[in-house]
């Protein structure tokens, strides 16, 4: 859209009894087209707030409502609705919808009346009045359907004047001063209670002012507004957006800075509510389990669920859980048979009805915050993939705690560069996660991303799970945000997977032919990421072996890397798959290679099974050679 015919217009007179003492513009106008219609305005001749007017308008409002399907007919209340660039256009767009303007400055709210009358308007109302958050509620009984100009004439008598300063560089908006202040050069404007707003119960509600949004979110959470949009100046937690229970469906764009606070259409499913759902896969970790329960919990969020999924314990730890949590709304116990950490993550992921979800170990803890921290970024940013940071938790015989830093500590040293209240987060690409170690449990995922894009973990694959799930979401996710300050506690202890020097370490030749063939299948355009983990993860399992499965380890790369390299040819540096760290690895590769020069060039090669892939194929081999 752009503005066209701006030209300036003679500077009227004051008002003769204006409540607030601002000095009065010279002004311009703008003939401009947004939702499909074209308006003149006469506005404040500020070439700044003109650009920023018009930019808001069509990369946000006009946007947002051109993404969903609004009602013929309704109620739009615009607060803060300056010289009226969007009420004026919007009622031109929609003619059947009544508008009405709150705006404190009386002369901004006397050029709306005269743009609603040059535009030959008469579905817009105009009320000289702002919203103070120091103000006490009072009742005010809603309008009539037909009533509404009388019912906005007669606010004035719940009308009470409140100390505002104006920002000059924020296009003449004015923000509240405490009540009680004493500032002498404090404007006093003429402020409604926030209950006037929900007592309107407005279908739509556009906000566009400094310092009262978050009293205006607050009183707002209870009422049926189906369409929310706007600027926020302040930081306002985004849970306060989010509808009470019973107040129906609202969608909401609202703009901070570089982020969008939004609900997006598929969040307003009517099997989603907007929550994160943490999954804690539990088998036999009575010793932990309300310690990692109790920890997610820890700040009180009640936008934050636990889904404990029993797979099949037998150590009691369901029973403790079921006692322990039973009138805890938040946490929710579900049982199944024993089928591992995967099956036990895609069934808490099924039980699950929120919009975005999060799994974590039993034996493990979080701070507390850190789960609040990933979904409010999660919300603000619209990020598929939010995470946080980790540290290692070793806890002595004697019950004396340590936490180490990751080896992230040292390639993540800043502040991150963007802010969100008291949290801070930078943006880092998917390769940085895809080559690191598997950390899916500090991480919150979008719900609908993960489905979009069929990621789950595989049942099939008993240990090693998370990297198959982490490689998938590292390819599609683009980039994450990784939120500082929060930390998840991974606890160290010798029962883990991943101390076992045992044949599950197979497992990783398996998921990597899975993501191989998917990447086949699309036509990914770039596998770096993969060949890299799959490097580092060679490597790390080989040095982690036990002696016996060392040469079944390397005979099993061997194979893996020459069909590959036969797989995907030239796209793979021949070098660079040979380089792992083993002895005498390149040697082989290259044998083996030459054995397969006239094989015929397929894809289809990946897909060939080879015992030395699969751990329960080499614990039967090793079976029957010690018989």
């Amino acid at each position: 859209m752009s503005e066209t015919d701006t030209t300036p217009a003679p500077k009227k007179e004051a008002p003769k009894a204006a409540p607030v003492a601002v000095s009065e513009p010279v002004t311009a106008q703008t003939t401009y087209q947004v939702f499909g219609t074209t308006v003149t305005l006469t506005h404040a001749d500020d070439a700044p707030e003109a650009a920023r007017q018009m930019e808001m308008l069509t990369s946000d409002y006009e946007f947002f409502l051109a993404s969903r399907v609004i009602p013929k007919a309704g109620l739009c209340v615009d607060v803060g609705a300056g010289d009226g660039w969007f009420a004026i256009a919007f009622a031109a767009a929609f003619p059947d919808w009544q508008v009405l303007c709150l705006e404190p400055d009386p002369d901004a709210a006397e050029r709306i009346r005269a743009n609603a009358t040059a535009n030959a308007l008469s579905n817009v109302i105009c009320v000289t009045a702002g919203f103070h958050p120091d103000m006490p509620d009072t009742d005010i009984a809603p309008p009539d359907p037909d009533g509404l100009a009388a019912w906005a004439a007669a606010l004035a008598d719940h009308m009470q004047p409140q100390p505002f300063q104006q920002l000059t560089a924020l296009g003449r908006r004015l923000a509240p001063l405490p009540a009680d202040t004493d500032q002498e050069d404090a404007l006093r404007v003429p402020c409604l209670p926030v209950s006037a707003l929900s007592a309107l119960a407005p279908d739509l509600l556009k906000l566009d002012v400094v310092g009262s949004v978050t009293a205006i979110a607050e009183r707002m959470r209870d009422c049926p507004v189906g369409f929310m949009l706007g600027q926020l100046y302040d930081y306002v937690p985004s849970t306060l957006f989010t509808p009470a229970e019973g107040a129906g469906a609202r969608e909401y764009y609202l703009r901070y800075g570089a982020h969008a606070l939004r609900r997006d259409y598929e969040d307003n499913f009517a099997t989603r509510k907007a929550r994160l759902d943490v999954v804690v896969a539990m088998y036999n970790t009575k010793d932990y389990i309300t310690d990692c329960i109790d920890s997610v919990l820890a700040d009180g969020n009640d936008d934050i669920r636990v889904i404990v999924v029993d797979d099949g314990s037998t150590d009691g730890c369901g029973d403790l859980v079921a006692g322990q949590y039973r009138n805890d709304a938040r946490v929710r116990l579900v049982r199944k048979p024993n089928g591992g950490c995967a099956s036990a993550r895609n069934y808490g992921r099924a039980q699950s009805d929120a919009t975005h979800i999060a799994f974590i170990d039993a034996d493990d803890r979080v701070d507390p915050g850190l789960f609040t921290a990933l979904l409010e970024t999660a919300r603000y940013t619209g990020a598929f993939v939010v995470e946080g940071e980790f540290e290692f938790l070793h806890v002595d015989a004697d019950g004396t705690e340590r936490r180490d830093p990751s080896y992230e500590a040292d390639i993540y040293d800043t502040p991150g560069n963007h802010g969100l209240g008291a949290h801070d987060y930078m943006w880092i690409s998917g390769e940085a996660i895809a080559v690191g170690q598997p950390t899916i449990w500090r991480r919150v995922h979008r719900r609908d991303f993960l489905d979009r894009k069929n990621i789950y973990f595989p049942e099939h694959v008993r240990a090693f799970d998370d990297q198959i799930f982490q490689m998938l979401v590292a390819q599609y996710c683009g980039s994450l945000a990784h939120v500082r300050g929060h930390s998840y506690h991974y606890r160290q202890h010798p029962a883990q997977d991943i101390k076992q020097g045992d044949e599950r370490h197979f497992y990783s030749f398996n998921m990597f032919r899975t993501i191989l063939l998917r990447s086949l299948d699309e036509s990914w355009s770039n596998i770096d990421m993969v060949i890299q983990s799959l490097l580092n993860t060679m490597q790390w399992s080989y040095a982690g072996l036990r002696d016996d499965l060392k040469p079944i380890y390397v005979e099993a790369a061997v194979e893996f890397v020459a069909v590959l390299q036969k797989t995907y040819g030239t796209v793979i540096a021949p070098d660079r798959l040979r380089a792992v760290g083993i002895d005498g690895f390149d040697f082989l590769v290259e044998r083996r290679a030459h054995d397969m020069q006239h094989d015929p060039v397929t894809h289809g090669m990946m897909r060939q099974e080879d015992w030395r892939w699969q751990p329960e194929m080499i614990r039967m081999m090793q079976a029957v050679s010690n018989t």
